[in-house]
């Protein structure tokens, strides 16, 4: 898969000046500040990626200069109060030219690559999920407007979106009863509407299914009906998609037409997320780039609900070949997610602006590791400052590797040997469980093996043949993981060696003093740590 290399923005939206981001493929970590320019950078993949479907005259709207006097700029991106003559968004994928978008150019946007990637990726912000529910007590909901907007337009019939296909309907009305374009126009509406009825039943069917699997919710089925479909009688109707919910009771369903006076919250967003995600589900594409870009999504929610979606956008298989751009404002949730996460397959920045500074550019900083921050105290000599980060390193990529619920991070102490005797132990089980892996794709019995299977008359010949091929396999297997498995250990020994007297925390502030060469050695055992327990190696 193709990853996002560099995004660069000029003149948009909250940056003023020149901005470049550097994710070197990875994924994408951000906290900011409300007012800090992280959904400026929503917005520019956004624009940049639906350009694709747009005219040139369309996109131009973004990147003219406002003018209050004129309201055919109403509509434009660029920041009010920059210097800068030009205005851009420009993305560059590994090993490939720039694609950008401007005024009067968007060339680089109508390709086929660019295409598949805007319908494979995914955009998803707090606002986006309320929509769903977003109605009084007392109403049904219609979530029409909700596929108009942020469906349809990734959703394809015969080279054409549903969006444009519905804007084709309704720019194109027919008056005269009379005529053939008449009787066309109408074909056209009753189309329109059985595709849209089919579509909505494959996205109920995806949604439903998220919401067993990934949410293990068994007693709520979603329930999508396109109740009001569009019609023409010298004006459009307003068409009504109803969301509503069946309920278990009595080992039956029965229906909810109101979820939103029925379920929290939380409940509700994990509703509106199984539908998005059932529509991502639905059209999942063979785009060789594909980016699913989250903004504040979880806004509304406690750390425990968090954390439930949390693990699914970034552990699940389905979701795997997305490159991952989330953004947010709750810090302790960005430094949860960071410790869930590796440095070697997420990039993690920080963005800040002064909101009294009207204005004012946002500052981009990366944010360090606690590895990279001992390394820094090292070179500054500041040896105690060292140690601790050391130590919070350590536990991190102990606390990642035992898979530790992400909400105990914060919540739950384990001490650092604690952490130590459990990876220990979880050496162990993973090199069996890796070992019966290789057995159980092979589709044999390994017991097989034990016995003489060679003079064993009733196994064929080609079944010897495989037993061979596996027995040769599991061999090389036990000698690599025989030599990994020592080395972790070593490691993991050597990192209980040093901890009493480098990473405990309460032993810097006695006479003892830390010397140079121990904290060099503690920080390349850190550094082997990381590598023999990462659990992406």
């Amino acid at each position: 898969m193709k990853k996002i290399d560099k995004i660069r923005i000029q003149n948009f939206k909250a940056f003023p000046e020149f901005q470049e981001f550097d994710l070197k493929g990875k994924n994408l970590l951000i906290y900011g500040n409300n007012g800090s320019g992280k959904s400026s950078l929503y917005w520019a993949l956004y624009t940049l990626l639906q350009s694709c479907e747009k005219t040139v005259a369309r996109v131009n709207d973004y990147f003219v200069v406002y003018d209050e006097t004129n309201d055919r700029t109403f509509e434009s991106l660029r920041n009010i109060f920059s210097q800068e003559p030009d205005s851009f968004i420009e993305i560059e994928l590994q090993g490939e030219p720039p694609i950008r978008i401007a005024h009067g150019n968007i060339g680089a946007t109508q390709t086929a690559n660019v295409k598949e990637a805007n319908k494979a990726s995914d955009f998803i912000n707090y606002k986006l999920l309320h929509n769903f529910y977003n109605s009084t007590h007392k109403s049904q909901l219609n979530i029409w407007s909700v596929f108009k907007h942020d469906i349809f337009p990734y959703f394809s019939e015969n080279n054409k979106t549903y969006l444009e296909w519905l804007d084709d309907i309704e720019s194109n009305v027919q008056y005269d009863g009379r005529t053939r374009g008449y009787s066309t126009f109408l074909s056209k509406i009753s189309s329109f509407n059985t595709k849209v009825e089919e579509l909505i039943g494959k996205i109920t069917m995806q949604a439903n299914k998220v919401l067993r699997e990934k949410f293990d919710i068994h007693d709520i089925l979603i329930k999508l009906e396109y109740i009001e479909k569009l019609t023409w009688s010298g004006r459009f109707n307003i068409p009504s998609i109803k969301m509503y919910i069946n309920v278990k009771k009595n080992g039956g369903f029965i229906p909810n037409h109101r979820p939103q006076s029925f379920l929290n919250e939380a409940a509700l967003t994990r509703i509106a997320i199984s539908i998005r995600l059932g529509a991502l589900l639905t059209r999942l594409s063979q785009s060789d780039w594909k980016i699913l870009v989250l903004d504040d999504m979880l806004i509304s929610l406690d750390m425990s609900n968090r954390m439930i979606i949390s693990k699914i956008i970034l552990e699940d298989n389905d979701l795997s070949d997305f490159q991952k751009i989330i953004l947010t404002h709750d810090k302790g949730f960005f430094d949860i997610l960071k410790s869930k996460t590796d440095s070697s397959e997420w990039e993690y920045l920080e963005f800040y602006k002064d909101e009294k500074m009207i204005g004012s550019k946002p500052e981009v900083v990366t944010n360090k590791s606690y590895l990279k921050k001992a390394e820094d105290f090292f070179e500054q000599r500041e040896f105690d400052a060292c140690a601790n980060y050391l130590r919070k390193e350590a536990e991190t990529i102990l606390k990642r590797y035992l898979n530790k619920d992400l909400t105990g991070i914060e919540s739950e102490f384990e001490s650092l040997s604690q952490l130590i005797n459990q990876a220990r132990t979880q050496v162990e089980h993973k090199q069996f469980y890796r070992f019966q892996k290789i057995a159980h794709k092979q589709g044999l019995d390994i017991d097989k093996l034990v016995n003489d299977f060679e003079n064993d008359a009733t196994i064929d010949v080609n079944t010897k043949g495989r037993l061979r091929a596996l027995k040769n396999e599991l061999l090389k297997f036990a000698v690599e993981e025989n030599k990994r498995n020592n080395n972790a250990k070593l490691i993991l020994n050597e990192l209980e060696s040093i901890k009493k007297r480098i990473l405990n925390p309460g032993s810097h502030g006695n006479s003892m003093p830390l010397y140079e060469q121990e904290l060099k050695d503690a920080i390349q055992t850190v550094e082997q740590l990381h590598v023999l327990l990462n659990p992406t190696s």
